[in-house]
């Protein structure tokens, strides 16, 4: 179990690849963009070990997860009211989550990043916490 959940955590993040950097858009979260180094994990309420140094790099509405060269989408959604979770998608353009939408909350503290992603894609998270049962991956992570 303590192999598999790194290499799921791998997986989801580093499947949805394109090698093409486009423009970002207008509707960027430009407080979510950088680099940020993973440091917690949890899948289904139990702790998920992390790959030493795994990184999430986000520019624009693209994302590098794990490796600079494994991109992926962000759809930003932006029309949280104040106090709220901010909300995205990750959309799956190559791999095996080809075509799969994951909804996801974050939310940054100055120099800390946390996301929660339904790995299911049936509903976006409705807080912080990954119950066991669910498909729930949350994900804390530093600013490099």
């Amino acid at each position: 179990m303590k192999t598999l959940l790194p290499v799921l955590l791998t997986l989801f993040l580093t499947a949805c690849a394109d090698p093409v950097l486009r423009p970002p858009p207008a509707n960027v979260d430009t407080e979510l963009q950088g680099t940020w180094l993973a440091n917690k994990a949890e899948l289904a309420g139990k702790n998920l070990p992390l790959p030493p140094g795994f990184v999430l790099i986000v520019t624009g509405d693209r994302y590098a997860a794990g490796k600079p060269n494994d991109f992926g989408k962000l759809v930003y959604f932006g029309d949280e009211l104040a106090g709220q979770a901010r909300r995205m998608d990750v959309v799956g353009e190559d791999g095996p989550n080809k075509g799969k939408r994951f909804p996801a909350i974050y939310r940054i503290s100055g120099r800390e990043l946390e996301i929660c992603y339904d790995l299911s894609g049936k509903e976006r998270p409705a807080d912080f916490v990954s119950r066991e049962g669910t498909m729930i991956l949350r994900v804390s992570y530093a600013k490099k």
